[in-house]
């Protein structure tokens, strides 16, 4: 007897809505992604995505999921011209003053625009049978049944110039809408209550730009990134290569240090970086103008501490938990939470009641780490805003344990290797607490001495 739910409806045709699509087509008869926006065929914008155009990376967790779900989807882009790199040797990292050592390692990422791989993850999920796009529909609400105690649909209309309203039935629902997710106004129009809310704002602001690669450009690195350093130092700035012969050129400013987005106030910038930096942005040609971004805050709805939550429906990727994305962090936490879904509905052998509120407590756990990294970084700026006001004795040697870390990074490549694992979501933080790796730290600090 097959006990396969129908139909599954996610909202939001984001990177994390299409992990999540992926996911479910292996426990649904029929997968809806509900989108806004009219797809592109290729790599191209769109209004629903302002920050598309801006710098985006998959770590490697993300990458090793993504060999997973989408199979033989890595080569297609690295035949599309996304170029893999070896984090550690191929990366020149000033952080905190200091070269970090580069050595050869198993550690690849692929540098590629969003554009180019999202339209690469949408294109597999248009081969899937049991997936379906229904695009140029806003979202209005959310069906229930009668004592809305579950979620049964989404009420929308079509954007066809007659605001058709419609309503698709599903048996599973998961909002990935994003930041401006309306799921707090729904519930609260169901009789539910609105979640709590967490953020920390270090009031960062970024540029991109795309150059042309000088055909004689020569350099010992593949991708430059130079890491701001608190509580005086709130500039960095990162090159790296997409496809098609152009690097991203990303410059940030923390602390309302906020990099211009004119020529001549770029160029002023850029030329703050430091030489290596400035030399390579001079001599490259830039092929469109410079786009800003602000809306960097980590910002966290806590739906998991909800008492009451209507049955089968599931928040997930930046509606749930938005982070300063300068850390790269989402499209990452989005897919592991997505795998979890999937590990829930196998679980429970395709019963979908009574899921939703566990695997909300669930994502809200895998959160914790990427959360915790982000916003400790964030809260060392003197202007940021958010986060605990109180901090006891545990807080307040961990963040200067980590200070010691990424101190001693830079005269030892294990440290170095340890903390990428961790910051590439591959391994716990807590991992970094390790005897071993404690030794090591502490044993470079007395060197220092």
């Amino acid at each position: 007897m097959n006990n396969q739910p129908r139909r599954a409806i996610v909202m939001g045709a984001s990177v994390a809505g299409l992990w999540t699509a992926r996911i479910l087509a292996d426990h649904f008869d029929e997968v809806l992604i509900l989108e806004r926006d009219s797809l592109p065929e290729g790599p191209e914008p769109r209004p629903g995505v302002p920050q598309s155009r801006q710098y985006h990376i998959m770590l490697l967790k993300g990458l090793q999921l993504m060999d997973d779900l989408f199979p033989g989807l890595r080569e297609e882009l690295i035949e599309a011209g996304a170029i893999p790199f070896d984090t550690l040797n191929d990366v020149a990292v000033r952080s905190r003053g200091n070269w970090l050592p580069r050595f050869p390692s198993t550690q690849y990422l692929l540098s590629c625009s969003r554009l180019l791989l999202e339209a690469g993850m949408r294109r597999h999920l248009r081969r899937c049978d049991r997936v379906r796009f229904v695009e140029n529909v806003n979202m209005t609400g959310l069906e229930t049944d009668g004592g809305a105690q579950r979620i049964t649909g989404v009420h929308v209309t079509h954007r066809d110039g007659n605001d058709r309203a419609a309503t698709f039935s599903a048996d599973l629902v998961v909002d990935a809408l994003g930041r401006r997710s309306p799921t707090p106004e729904w519930l609260t129009a169901l009789g539910y209550d609105a979640p709590a809310e967490s953020s920390v704002n270090s009031f960062l602001g970024y540029v991109t730009r795309r150059y042309r690669i000088p055909d004689k450009f020569q350099a010992d690195w593949r991708m430059l990134m130079l890491l701001a350093t608190p509580p005086d130092q709130p500039r960095g700035g990162l090159i790296f290569p997409e496809e098609n012969g152009v690097w991203c050129v990303m410059m940030a400013g923390a602390n309302k240090d906020y990099p211009p987005t004119d020529d001549d106030g770029f160029v002023e910038f850029a030329r703050s970086l430091g030489t290596e930096f400035f030399r390579a942005v001079q001599d490259a040609e830039p092929l469109a103008q410079a786009y800003g971004y602000r809306g960097t805050e980590s910002r966290r709805r806590h739906y998991e501490k909800l008492t009451r939550w209507p049955d089968r429906y599931v928040v997930i990727g930046d509606a749930f938990c938005g982070f300063n994305p300068i850390y790269g962090q989402g499209m990452t936490v989005a897919a592991i939470s997505a795998v979890a879904m999937g590990d829930a509905i196998r679980r429970a052998g395709g019963n979908l009641d009574g899921l939703a509120q566990p695997l909300l407590r669930q994502i809200s756990a895998i959160t914790d780490g990427a959360w915790l990294l982000a916003t400790s970084a964030d809260k060392d700026w003197p202007e940021t805003v958010g986060g605990a006001q109180k901090e006891g004795l545990a807080d307040r040697f961990g963040a200067w344990y980590i200070g010691q870390l990424l101190d001693a990074m830079s005269k030892d490549p294990m440290l170095r290797l340890a903390f990428l694992e961790v910051n590439q979501l591959v391994k716990p933080a807590a991992s970094l607490f390790a005897p071993g790796v404690m030794l090591r730290v502490f044993r470079q600090g007395l060197a220092h001495r």
